[in-house]
């Protein structure tokens, strides 16, 4: 027997707007430090087999040279399912007269587990009924553009380019396969006053097979301190997210989506978590990168 077994989609952000690096390599570097972030989202809580997603990633740009590396890898469980990856970045920018415009290539590993005795069976004398753990594992590569100025950013990737399947169980000689995402998403930040920073933002979220997803988000820094702001998304759900930079290296945010369609009934909403750091920014008196 063979099997083709679809991966599911990568994981939804609601915080994509503070860390851009998750949905487009071509951002690597761009924040001109040595930037990392932790990430944990638990998506539809109290929902049975919700998934539930932890990331991190590292990236910097290489002193004195035009590009910059990244590092990045996620843990995520759905249902009787686990998966995983590493993968590494690279991204070329070049300084153009106003801003600057970034290719990256991030590159590396995706697993899958699929865990059988989770299932439920109607019939306990199903052949498929094995209980076995079925493993496959694939290179998987994405490639993003990321144009930013001091007030400005605008961006696109697409993901799993180029992936090969790998058939790693003998019994069921199981196929993984990922479905291309295509990314796109601009935004700015806009110094209102000295205490009041206004960043709008929006990301268009295309799989094939699916509905285009749109979230618009706005976002307010008060006081140099802390982020406040609220994202519609078009599959009918509102974040509300926080962030406060809580010294000047380090960085906490969290947010919780109200979701409004059918699943509404059977979760508590989608939670989401993260710690970022950046160490040798280079302070500027205009609206920093930083923000973008």
């Amino acid at each position: 027997m063979s099997a083709d077994y679809k991966g599911q989609q990568d994981a939804l952000f609601s915080q994509y707007m503070f860390n851009p690096f998750a949905i487009n390599p071509g951002y690597a570097g761009s924040r001109d430090a040595v930037s990392g972030v932790l990430l944990h989202r638990n998506q539809w809580r109290n929902m049975d087999g919700a998934p539930s997603t932890s990331t991190i990633a590292i990236h910097s740009p290489i002193k004195g040279k035009n590009f910059s590396l990244g590092l990045n890898g996620f843990y995520e469980t759905i249902g009787p399912s686990t998966n995983s990856g590493c993968f590494l970045t690279y991204a070329y920018r070049l300084k153009l007269s106003s801003g600057k415009l970034a290719f990256g290539l991030r590159g590396g590993w995706y697993t899958s587990n699929f865990d059988k005795s989770k299932l439920n069976y109607n019939d306990p004398a199903d052949h498929f009924n094995s209980g076995e753990m079925v493993k496959a594992a694939t290179p998987s590569f994405d490639f993003g553009v990321y144009y930013n100025t001091n007030h400005f950013f605008v961006g696109g990737s697409v993901s799993h380019l180029g992936e090969l399947g790998g058939i790693f169980n003998d019994a069921t000689q199981t196929k993984l396969e990922l479905n291309q995402h295509y990314i796109l998403s601009a935004g700015g930040a806009f110094e209102l006053s000295n205490k009041l920073v206004y960043k709008p933002s929006i990301n268009v979220k295309y799989v094939a097979g699916s509905p285009i997803n749109i979230d618009i988000n706005s976002s307010f820094l008060i006081n140099k301190l802390i982020w406040l702001g609220a994202s519609y998304r078009t599959s009918k759900s509102v974040a509300l997210i926080m962030e406060m930079n809580v010294t000047d290296f380090a960085r906490f945010g969290y947010s919780y989506d109200i979701i409004f369609n059918q699943l509404s009934t059977y979760n508590n909403g989608s939670h989401e978590l993260f710690i970022g750091f950046d160490f040798g920014f280079k302070k500027k008196k205009s609206v920093s990168p930083r923000y973008l």
